[in-house]
């Protein structure tokens, strides 16, 4: 009789824990910080529009294909990329973020070090949300800075 009882249970657990694991969705944003520090090539084709532009804190401008070389040849090596205090709007499927971090890497074309400014643009390409544009902006750390408005570096 107790087992009767017991299955029930067990039932509405692996329901619960199904529907958690089918509504889970990889964020983009984690998934872009995860796959520069630790140069994820694969995820960086994937998860990359083909018109991606990343612009460095040191103003240098790559599309996808020299962003993702640079890495592939550890050239851009991010020890450490922190995304906080992330605002975020939208138009349409298109999302923009603007957040403070802090970044430390080594690069063959030197790079400020420290707390940034960054901003990503995230847009809908045949139902897969992939990053079009990445900026990091070396700024100032402000008593205004914890709710995002630094001063510029």
């Amino acid at each position: 009789m107790r087992f009767f009882q017991f299955v029930p249970l067990l039932l509405a657990l692996a329901l619960c824990l199904a529907g958690g694991i089918a509504h889970a969705k990889a964020d983009p944003v984690e998934q872009y910080t995860e796959a520069v520090m630790t140069g994820d090539i694969p995820v960086l084709e994937k998860l990359l529009a083909p018109n991606f532009w990343y612009i460095g804190a040191n103003g240098h401008i790559r599309d996808k294909e020299h962003f993702i070389q640079e890495i592939r040849d550890k050239k851009l090596i991010v020890d450490r990329m922190t995304l906080t205090n992330i605002r975020e709007t939208r138009v349409g499927e298109t999302r923009l973020l603007t957040a403070n971090g802090v970044f430390h890497g080594t690069s063959e074309m030197p790079r400020p070090q420290g707390l940034m400014r960054y901003t990503m643009v995230l847009g809908d390409n045949k139902g897969a949300e992939q990053v079009v544009l990445f900026q990091a902006t070396p700024v100032i750390a402000t008593p205004e800075c914890k709710d995002g408005n630094c001063k510029i570096r």
